[in-house]
């Protein structure tokens, strides 16, 4: 079975964005690391809001040359060519079907992230802690309690930011 993995950046605080859903507290170092994850991923899988954010800041679908997949309870496909497909019915089934087949990375995090570890779909998560407090923003990860992860790797890296990996060690 292939792997789903999560790379995302979090504040002390525990926000991954601000509440206009603004980025701009990240440091490049971090936003080019996750990137690089992007660019190397073979199928991406996010959430609606994600893929609206990415479409609508980045002036279009940047990954067209990779299979991507959108969680939303609407098909809002404004990128029918460019290899996104919208997944509204039975989601969790279609990706445990995708994970048969081929590496996933998520892209962003909140409320798909929390229905992937509720499911025991995910099975590796990096964490980017950046030492700065955004205050009021939307939150990194719902509730999950029962779910077990055992750390991999942890480094701190250039500006205080602290990389941690873990890895899925079941549930209680």
């Amino acid at each position: 079975m292939k792997q789903i993995k999560a790379h995302i950046a979090v504040s002390l605080d525990g926000h991954t964005a601000t509440l206009d859903k603004e980025l701009d507290w990240l440091p490049r170092e971090i936003k080019n690391i996750v990137g690089k994850q992007y660019l190397e991923a073979d199928c991406l899988l996010m959430g609606a809001n994600t893929y609206n954010y990415i479409f609508e800041h980045w002036g279009g679908w940047p990954h067209k040359s990779k299979r991507s997949f959108v969680v939303s309870h609407y098909d809002t496909n404004v990128t029918p060519d460019c290899g996104v497909e919208f997944l509204t019915e039975e989601p969790l089934q279609k990706i445990y079907a995708l994970k048969q087949e081929t590496d996933i990375l998520v892209v962003g995090g909140g409320k798909l992230l929390t229905s992937l570890v509720k499911a025991g779909l995910l099975d590796s998560l990096t964490i980017y802690i950046v030492p700065v407090m955004v205050g009021k923003g939307i939150g990194f990860i719902g509730e999950t309690f029962g779910s077990q992860w055992k750390l991999a790797e942890s480094k701190v890296l250039d500006n205080g930011v602290i990389r941690s990996t873990y890895l899925f060690d079941g549930s209680l």
